[in-house]
């Protein structure tokens, strides 16, 4: 009985270790992509300098951005990348950076030829994107009533291409310069117009506020460095 006493009282001393940080991202090359079993990208090297600097042990894996970023938001000690870091998101995670900069554009068939001057003109077009992107944000807060959303953005090029009486057919697709054209020619879409250059935007490390307060406070120590 005092053995099992005394093994309950070691136990019960014994340091718990936190969970290991989990650090999420999407399929969105160059800046971060699966590559086989590892995670590749310029962000990803971003992200992967900033956690050596800080000391911090970490698994990095791509999910859809949708599931990625909603696990951010849910679960203490995992974090997401690459996230724009901006008004509506602020106080929910986090910010550690930058770690990347991502230029936003609007892109259409080449037949497409209304005139687009600024974000806001794009407004009453039926724009594709991806659920809880910065980038449907933005355009819903420039008036934007018709945005279709997709599981990932991979998805949107096609949709360019669906007859006009289709339900999830796009005139307008928001996604990120570097990747536009790529993404299209994989999904079959060869000729793609550039119709507005939306802004440029910061890219972040973004990490669930109820992870471990030692690992947060490494990782802001390592991005003022």
């Amino acid at each position: 009985m005092r053995a099992l006493a005394l093994l309950a009282a070691l136990a019960l001393a014994s340091p718990v270790h936190a969970a290991p940080l989990q650090v999420l991202t999407e399929n969105n090359p160059p800046f971060n992509f699966a590559e086989g079993k590892e995670v590749k990208g310029t962000s990803t090297e971003a992200v992967r300098a900033l956690l050596a600097k800080a000391g911090v042990e970490a698994t990095i894996a791509v999910r859809a951005w949708d599931e990625a970023y909603a696990s951010a938001q849910r679960s203490a000690n995992v974090c997401v990348y690459g996230t724009a870091r901006v008004e509506n998101r602020e106080k929910l995670f986090k910010w550690y950076g930058p770690i990347g900069s991502n230029v936003w554009a609007l892109y259409a068939l080449p037949s497409f030829d209304k005139k687009i001057e600024t974000a806001r003109d794009a407004r009453f077009f039926r724009i594709g994107g991806v659920k809880n992107d910065a980038k449907v944000d933005f355009m819903r807060a420039e008036g934007a009533s018709s945005i279709r959303e997709a599981d990932r953005d991979s998805d949107n090029p096609a949709r360019l291409a669906k007859p006009k009486n289709d339900p999830v057919a796009i005139d307008l697709w928001i996604t990120s310069q570097a990747t536009a054209k790529a993404m299209a020619a994989t999904a079959g879409v060869k000729e793609l117009k550039e119709v507005l250059v939306v802004k440029t935007q910061d890219l972040y490390l973004a990490c669930n506020p109820r992870t471990e307060k030692a690992i947060l406070d490494k990782l802001e120590a390592a991005s003022r460095r």
